[in-house]
């Protein structure tokens, strides 16, 4: 029974270092692009749980070299590290993200100093405007603690959001749905071939330390150190969709190892 269950246990291992190997991970420190899949018949459901990700294939991975203080230290990455996926429909960006955390700080406050999240979103396809506020780019901040805050842009509106803590595995959880409406024109489809403006940052403050004290991020400097959107990264919308018909290949199932 001994012998059996090391083998169990070998095997387990080995089948989670093969999926990591062959997870399509992207450096955000070495991307300025992000490929987005379309949902196609995979429903979508906002509850943290992220069991409809399991087709999702490209992981965008913010940890050190994204890592910016301002009075704090990135101690490895067990302190702070962020997993984003994105999808889409026709109407709705799907977001799904994950950030390692083993000192998670909630108090009275906001999003920014509440390890909360904070984003930018800009459909224009144009040159975006320097400054903020401009005409084109939104922000958006949220955290267990504080909801989610509409900060600025001329659709300003509210996502549908799952925000969780799990303590056990050091991890707080996200999942959003941005309805198109609330980043751009009235009747504006998403399809594929659309590339978006977008910005993100996962904030890290510690126990006993106020504030926010530094972050990982991927086109950081759009919302810290002076408000930049014209430093926005890319999200490109794909003509290829999530895959239901995969047979279980273990490069899709970064859902799974998320449980």
């Amino acid at each position: 029974m001994k012998s059996l269950c090391v083998l169990i246990m070998i095997g387990f291992i080995t089948l989670l270092l093969f999926v990591k190997a062959n997870a399509d991970e992207i450096n955000a420190a070495k991307e300025d692009k992000y490929t987005v899949l379309n949902r196609g018949t995979q429903e979508i459901t906002i509850d943290t749980e992220f069991k409809d990700w399991r087709f999702s294939k490209y992981v965008l991975v913010m940890g050190k070299e994204t890592w910016e203080p301002l009075g704090g230290t990135w101690d490895g990455p067990d302190d702070l590290t962020a997993e984003l996926q994105i999808v889409y429909d026709e109407t709705n960006l799907y977001f799904a993200l994950v950030v390692t955390d083993d000192e998670y700080v909630a108090e009275a406050g906001n999003p920014w100093s509440n390890d909360g999240i904070q984003i930018a979103v800009d459909t224009s396809g144009g040159k975006i405007a320097a400054g903020w506020p401009n005409a084109t780019t939104h922000l958006y901040n949220f955290s267990i603690k504080d909801g989610w805050q509409k900060e600025t842009g001329p659709f300003l509106g509210d996502a549908e959001i799952e925000m969780k803590r799990d303590e056990g595995a050091k991890q707080t959880l996200f999942e959003w749905r941005m309805p198109v409406e609330i980043v751009a024109k009235k009747g504006t489809k998403f399809k594929a071939g659309m590339e978006i403006a977008f910005a993100i940052i996962a904030n890290d403050s510690d126990k006993n330390a106020k504030g926010q004290k530094g972050w990982v991020g991927w086109g950081n400097h759009t919302i810290v150190f002076g408000k930049n959107p014209e430093e926005m990264k890319t999200i490109v919308l794909s003509d290829k969709s999530l895959s239901v018909n995969e047979g279980g290949k273990l490069a899709s199932t970064w859902g799974e190892l998320k449980q």
